[in-house]
């Protein structure tokens, strides 16, 4: 058998899917290396704006695109993405968008839903690996037909099922309609997508295929974790069984096993009419889905609206966990579980054999820098191979907010007197540490950038090369720092790595260190 991964690229394969772009990083780093396995014309991209313009590019052309990222580097494609809903693209462009459940290996546990909310575009969410490639071409199929991009959502536990190759061809052809944007100004053209667009998205999804509604035979009812609410309706529930049902999405639909199952195909828009006939028959529901209550919060919001009675139990009431992973053991203990708060009591672990990546070869950089740095001096570090000395000793690292950002993080701690210090890979340069290296350089601030080239993105390695990493000395020098000094942690002793970071902290300016070294394991 095939997992999702393998028939996903089989299926946009076999349609004539002409680029795949996108950005390393877990769960997308797998398709993406399976892309090229599959022999797609697949390109990593330098950071996931880019990635994202080029499929826009494509789509404008006539082109079918696809774009894969983490969960993370949808903020960063955010902004052409918002533009597009409204400005119109041509043929279709499904962002796939990886999340982590859990952050075993990221450094946030986000939930790319809130982009389609927010920008009111449809967002798949395939209920099982059998269905991720049909989703994928019905995703297709409607971004063509609207003119607009779809994002759909997966996991690393919905890419490693057995899925199958979808058998439904992609059959919509579709022209960039430059006149939907240039005739509009930028509140009319909101006016036309939510007068001639939304409403056919709404009733497409509606009657998608993907939805899967299961009626099972009743088993024994489990316990009512709240008995005495249904008595204020005329005691009712005191006299009959209560009704329960569970409305779920992704992966984690999977794992239900209650007789009264509704799996969405996607997460927004919902297929309203079908839901509200769901509900109606229920007395309380449980919502499973992961990572954010987004669904929860849209369900409360259906039964508000429609005048029902039905509870809505999942995330948000304590009845499943708030944060992590769900499991099917957390599904088949909701109902009995009597919360008063939040469901937090979730272990948490070192995880995804972070200590088994090829992280190694900079001990003696971060042994040295413990020494010379006095007590109490702040380093900017980011994400990536220095969030282990966040963690572990020596503690070096005192911040990572995001890819690329820590020269500008140490360049405002400049302001508190102290010589700023950061600590960079090569790939976060590439992806965003050059413009903030111009920035810091331009505004003549006082800091030491290290960049860890190790010419790898040792984090989320993957098969093809990072574009742009031979040629990280020529965009350092092209950024004008006062000095630039080049080592290579093989060759290098300890007192004399202390002597050249002892004189640039004790310099002013912007001095940058590129240490080399190559890629090992941490524990082998």
């Amino acid at each position: 058998m095939k997992t999702a991964r393998e028939a996903l690229v089989q299926t946009l394969k076999k349609n004539k899917i002409a680029l795949v772009t996108g950005v390393y990083g877990d769960p997308a780093t797998a398709l993406l290396d399976e892309c090229a396995k599959q022999g797609l014309r697949m390109e990593i991209s330098t950071e996931e704006k880019t990635a994202f313009a080029q499929a826009l590019g494509a789509s404008v052309a006539g082109v079918p695109s696809v774009v894969i990222v983490k969960q993370v580097g949808v903020n960063v494609l955010a902004d052409p993405l918002i533009t597009a809903v409204t400005h119109g693209i041509g043929a279709g462009l499904l962002l796939i968008a990886g999340d982590d459940p859990g952050a075993a290996k990221s450094q946030n546990e986000q939930d790319s839903r809130w982009y389609a909310k927010l920008t009111d575009i449809p967002v798949l969410t395939p209920p099982g690996p059998q269905y991720v490639s049909d989703a994928a071409i019905e995703g297709l199929e409607l971004s063509a037909t609207l003119g607009i991009p779809v994002m759909m959502q997966v996991t690393g536990r919905l890419l490693d099922g057995e899925g199958r190759p979808s058998e439904m061809p992609l059959t919509v052809e579709a022209r960039f309609d430059r006149d939907r944007a240039w005739k509009n100004l930028i509140l009319d053209r909101y006016k036309y997508y939510y007068h001639k667009i939304y409403p056919q998205l709404v009733e497409l999804v509606e009657d998608s295929p993907l939805h899967n509604l299961t009626l099972r035979p009743p088993a024994p009812s489990p316990p009512s974790p709240l008995p005495s609410e249904g008595e204020g309706r005329a005691g009712v529930r005191g006299r009959r069984e209560v009704r329960s049902g569970v409305i779920s999405c992704g992966f984690v639909s999977t794992l239900v096993t209650e007789e009264k199952h509704f799996a969405l195909g996607y997460a927004h828009p919902l297929p309203e009419r079908q839901l509200v006939d769901f509900l109606k028959g229920l007395d309380r529901v449980l919502v499973v889905e992961e990572i954010a209550p987004l669904l929860e919060e849209s369900v409360n919001a259906l039964v508000a609206r429609h005048g029902l009675q039905t509870k809505v139990f999942g995330r948000l009431t304590g009845h499943l966990p708030r944060v992590g992973r769900l499991e099917a053991q957390h599904i088949a203990e909701a109902w009995g579980r009597d919360p008063r708060d939040l469901y937090l009591d979730i272990p948490t672990h070192v995880s995804g054999g972070i200590l088994e990546l090829p992280c190694g070869g900079f001990e003696l950089l971060y042994q040295v820098l413990d020494e010379v740095l006095p007590e109490g001096h702040l380093v900017a570090g980011d994400v990536g191979c220095s969030i282990l000395h966040g963690y572990f000793p020596p503690q070096i690292i005192d911040t990572a907010y995001a890819l690329g950002t820590s020269i500008s993080t140490a360049a405002g701690m400049s302001l508190s007197g102290r010589k700023g210090v950061a600590i960079i890979g090569d790939t976060g340069f590439i992806h965003s540490g050059v413009t903030e290296l111009l920035n810091a350089v331009e505004y003549k601030h006082n800091l030491l950038v290290i960049v860890l080239y190790n010419k790898s993105s040792a984090m989320t390695p993957g098969a093809k090369p990072i574009p742009g990493l031979e040629r990280v000395r020529a965009l350092v020098e092209a950024c004008g720092p006062d000095a630039i000094d080049e080592i290579h942690m093989e060759q290098i002793s300890a007192e004399e790595l202390k002597k050249l970071l002892e004189r640039r902290l004790g310099e002013r300016g912007v001095q940058v260190l590129l240490a080399h070294a190559r890629p090992k394991r941490l524990h082998q």
